[in-house]
């Protein structure tokens, strides 16, 4: 069964409405003709079946056979990441997306050599979109938009716990800190770009409540180590 994104904004009582990219590849590359099922989702929880009833040149019109809502998982995983070069960010996006994160905050640090356009922006969010349907989600991922490494730091309080992954860390492994750290229901990751964090952003992390943690003996890639620090928490809480 094909999934297809709808906004809760077009999703009425009886019927939805399939509009741009979405009813495009509905009716442009698919092909589904009236009178066929697929699977909606609104990213906000809520799984429609719906039946194809009027497939026109500019949308799709549904009409919806069931419906059921899905509660997010807890703890939610927050993932801070520091921009990296190049197309690494889209890697990072799919599989955060996939392993189940519920914000993506970009962030600049001083090590960061890129400040990302409006038009790469707007891929991560596409990204982020297919790899919701692609693995089932019900709730999409929010981006949120690109912070400095201060703005960052200052949301910290917020959460229930805040990490900050770092090489040069030596005593506390991340598994032992989350597993020391049972009632939780919101987790921040702080991870940084190529180069990492620079000691005095790690020690100013630390002054705002960040706990730092290793994930392993060797020196990461930051895209391999925000999958691997991602799936470690999600392993962790069974999210």
């Amino acid at each position: 069964m094909y999934s297809f994104y709808v906004p809760k904004t077009q999703c009425n009582e009886d019927l939805i409405t399939i509009k741009n990219s979405e009813h495009h590849h509905l009716r442009n590359v698919l092909r589904l003709e009236n009178g066929e099922t697929v699977r909606i989702i609104d990213g906000e929880g809520s799984v429609y079946i719906a039946e194809t009833s009027d497939i026109k040149t500019g949308s799709t019109i549904v009409r919806i056979l069931n419906r059921e809502f899905y509660t997010k998982s807890s703890p939610s995983i927050t993932l801070f990441q520091g921009v990296p070069k190049h197309n690494k960010m889209e890697l990072i996006l799919q599989k955060a997306t996939e392993l189940g994160v519920s914000h993506v905050v970009p962030i600049l640090t001083e090590r960061s050599l890129q400040n990302p356009s409006e038009n790469r922006c707007e891929r991560w969010h596409r990204i982020i979109l297919s790899a919701t349907k692609q693995c089932g989600r019900v709730w999409k991922p929010k981006l949120c938009n690109v912070i400095n490494i201060q703005e960052c730091l200052n949301e910290i309080h917020t959460y229930s716990l805040g990490l900050i992954l770092w090489e040069h860390e030596e005593r506390q492994h991340i598994k032992s800190v989350l597993r020391g750290s049972s009632d939780v229901d919101s987790i921040a990751l702080v991870v940084g770009p190529e180069g990492g964090f620079t000691e005095s952003e790690v020690d100013v992390a630390i002054d705002y409540g960040c706990i730092p943690v290793r994930i392993g003996t060797n020196v990461l890639r930051t895209e391999t180590a925000a999958i691997i620090g991602i799936a470690i928490t999600a392993y962790e809480y069974e999210i």
